[in-house]
């Protein structure tokens, strides 16, 4: 027959007696109840009106069971759950603060530059031409150089330019007459400037950029013809301070690097510090 012959034990009586146990004598109060395997105690105040609530015992001597029902929760959200973990602006303050850098970045530069050309305008001169260049004399067409430099200036004016000064002159061989005319002053947009000569230049082919030369600012040449059919190749160098057309005429087509390298020869040789 089996130990526990009355079945599961009854709510509130415990556990049977161990085989071999004292049985307690009659009459005599019992023994406080136990807790049954798994089964709540009876008579135990149940929460009510200002009963606080109690932590029921995990069966089999597991961990707390969490108490019934919801805490308050956060507005917004069940009762019971967490808040979601607060978004974290760190990324954010860092984008703002790149983005910053960058403006004020951007602002110092285009400052830096601006700052740069104003230093430039206007800083450099010309100096009369060489009465010689590469064994060709500008003497003979002294008086018609002159002519040019005035009329360079005045066309300058008219054009947007503020010129100080102007130079002129024309250098001539049995094959090759090369025409230089100049003015400096201030250039605060030295590519405006160039792009008004041009258009002054009709019949001219497309404009091909050159190297300016150690002294920096921009060359354009293109080809040409003068009124005579001949061959009119020219180069328009420009900076904050001077602008120079330097013309070969000739009944040989010039290519546009000798007279490329010309104008810079001749820049170096007029271009100074005022």
């Amino acid at each position: 027959m089996s130990d526990n012959q009355f079945g599961p034990p009854q709510p509130g009586f415990g556990p049977p007696p161990a085989p071999g146990a004292p049985i307690p004598p009659q009459g005599a109060p019992a023994a406080p109840p136990q807790p049954g395997y798994g089964y709540p105690q009876q008579g135990a105040p149940q929460p009510g009106y200002g009963y606080p609530q109690q932590q029921p015992q995990q069966p089999w001597g597991g961990a707390a069971v969490p108490p019934q029902g919801y805490p308050a929760g956060v507005p917004g959200y069940p009762p019971g759950y967490p808040a979601p973990p607060r978004k974290s602006r760190k990324g954010l303050w860092i984008t703002l603060s790149i983005v910053s850098v960058l403006i004020l970045g951007g602002v110092g530069v285009v400052g830096y530059f601006a700052y740069d050309t104003v230093s430039k305008t206007g800083k450099y001169k010309l100096n009369d031409l060489p009465g010689t260049f590469h064994d060709m004399d500008s003497s003979e067409n002294a008086t018609q150089a002159q002519a040019l430099a005035a009329g360079i200036k005045q066309d300058a004016s008219t054009s947007g330019g503020a010129p100080d000064g102007a130079v002129a002159a024309i250098y001539t061989s049995d094959e090759l007459e090369i025409r230089v005319g100049a003015y400096y002053g201030k250039i605060s947009d030295p590519k405006a400037q160039m792009d008004a000569e041009f258009k002054d230049m009709p019949g001219s082919g497309p404009r091909k950029s050159m190297d300016p030369g150690p002294l920096g600012g921009k060359m354009d040449c293109a080809t040409g013809k003068d009124d005579e059919g001949l061959s009119a190749n020219f180069c328009i160098w420009a900076d904050n301070s001077a602008l120079m057309l330097v013309m070969e005429r000739s009944s040989d087509e010039v290519d546009l690097g000798k007279i490329a390298a010309d104008a810079r020869e001749l820049r170096q040789a007029t271009e100074v510090v005022k």
